[in-house]
């Protein structure tokens, strides 16, 4: 019969020990990778949200700006057309420099 021998008890039982840990540190590991997994789903869930909502408020702000600077530009045109049509125009001044260049 096999004789009991308290070395080979100790080590088979220190075995035992390490295969427990080892099974206790890879549940730990996966645990924790399925934590991080779900922390950054919801982080990358709450940075989309909050990214659309000031993307939107920029794309607001940047709409009436150009509107309202679309509307100045237009204002300036129109003031700068009605100023020339006001002007008078020397037609005769004008021919008269024209044949000079021209001639010249």
């Amino acid at each position: 019969m096999a004789e009991i021998n308290p070395e080979l008890d100790a080590i088979n039982h220190l075995l035992e020990v390490e295969k427990n840990a080892s099974a206790l540190i890879n549940d730990a590991q996966v645990e924790a990778d399925k934590r991080l997994l779900e922390a950054r789903a919801k982080y990358n869930t709450e940075y989309k949200t909050k990214y659309d909502s000031i993307a939107a408020e920029m794309e607001k702000d940047y709409l009436k700006q150009h509107d309202e600077i679309e509307a100045k530009y237009k204002k300036e045109i129109e003031d700068y057309k009605a100023s020339l049509e006001n002007k008078p125009q020397n037609e005769k001044a004008f021919t008269d420099l024209l044949e000079k260049l021209i001639l010249a």
